[in-house]
């Protein structure tokens, strides 16, 4: 059995071997084979059979995570594929034969490759386009993400998503899945109709385990926000997941936790800070953190690569101290 480990070394292990990190200088491109596409041409497809109900399926788990990588979507393929057993989902399907169908589905104007380089690697993410979302929408009456805005969002937004997509595969793969839900929406007063990045729902022992995961880069995109823009952004993202947790909790709808995403160190001192100005400190106990390089690190396992605020005294105390201010030591049994 590996050896858990210290909220210090789970800590130190945030910015590990990250792929997924956001850079100002940062270009994704459309390959030139994938950027036609019409609803007409995907219904071409679909009248001469080129279109399958496999493709449909692979473009809802495509749509679910926004944007992500083959990996993930090989593996929300097999979890999907037990959950619903009687569909016609492709989990049988190898990596590389799901990886040569989704290029050519690019081709085809159903899904969108954005590339881009870092470290002499050619990192490939894949979207659905708004078109091909529609068509899954009509087919298969699941909802989709079909915002054509969805080609516009600033790199930042796609490198906290495919972060995102890293930990909440992980929940998917849990023996206790009871439903899950990528377009959670929360709606007040104050913050308006806003979109969380997803809830997982778990059950043991009759217990409904809600699991929130909210991706939370702090670093701003100086060439679309201010830092006085972005600070009250952040502000209130952090507000939202807030509400949405005391709605949960108002109506006794089982337990509800946040695994917030971040991109290194930095983001966690600055975000964890945050949460203790912001949270009441009862509910701290269910708010956790974790990012693309701890999970690396830790070969994937969720249990061994997030971790929560303890001391709140400490951790407002500043920077200095928020190592001392967490731990790991934490009740992983509602995964």
């Amino acid at each position: 059995m590996e050896e858990k480990r210290t909220a210090k070394a789970i800590v130190e292990s945030f910015a590990h071997n990250t792929i997924f990190e956001y850079t100002p200088e940062m270009e994704l491109i459309v390959p030139e084979t994938d950027r036609g596409n019409s609803l007409s041409k995907i219904a071409f497809y679909f009248r001469d059979n080129d279109l399958t109900l496999s493709d449909l399926y692979i473009g809802y788990v495509v749509s679910l995570y926004k944007y992500t990588t083959v990996k993930v979507v090989y593996d929300t393929l097999r979890v999907l594929g037990d959950f619903w057993p009687k569909k016609n989902i492709p989990k049988n399907v190898s990596q590389e034969a799901l990886h040569y169908r989704m290029k050519k589905m690019c081709q085809m104007g159903m899904l969108r490759r954005y590339n881009y380089q870092k470290n002499g690697m050619n990192i490939v993410l894949f979207t659905t386009t708004s078109e091909f979302s529609k068509a899954i929408y009509v087919s298969l009456k699941l909802n989709t993400d079909a915002r054509p805005e969805k080609d516009l969002i600033a790199p930042i937004e796609f490198m906290m998503k495919v972060s995102a997509s890293l930990a909440a595969n992980e929940l998917m793969k849990s023996i206790f899945l009871k439903k899950f839900d990528f377009l959670a929406s929360y709606t007040n007063q104050e913050l308006g109709k806003n979109m969380l990045y997803c809830e997982i729902t778990t059950q043991r022992d009759g217990v409904d385990f809600s699991t929130i995961v909210e991706p939370f880069f702090t670093r701003c995109d100086l060439k679309r926000y201010t830092e006085e823009e972005w600070e009250k952004e952040l502000i209130k993202r952090a507000k939202v997941v807030l509400g949405y947790m005391k709605e949960r909790y108002s109506k006794k709808e089982g337990m509800a936790q946040t695994i917030f995403v971040v991109e290194d160190k930095t983001d966690f001192k600055v975000l964890s800070t945050l949460v203790c100005n912001l949270f009441p400190e009862d509910m701290l106990g269910q708010i956790y953190f974790t990012s693309e390089g701890a999970l690396r690190s830790g070969n994937f396992d969720l249990k061994n690569s997030i971790i929560r605020i303890v001391n709140t005294r400490e951790a407002l105390e500043g920077n200095r101290k928020i190592l001392g201010s967490v731990t790991s030591q934490v009740q992983y049994e509602f995964f």
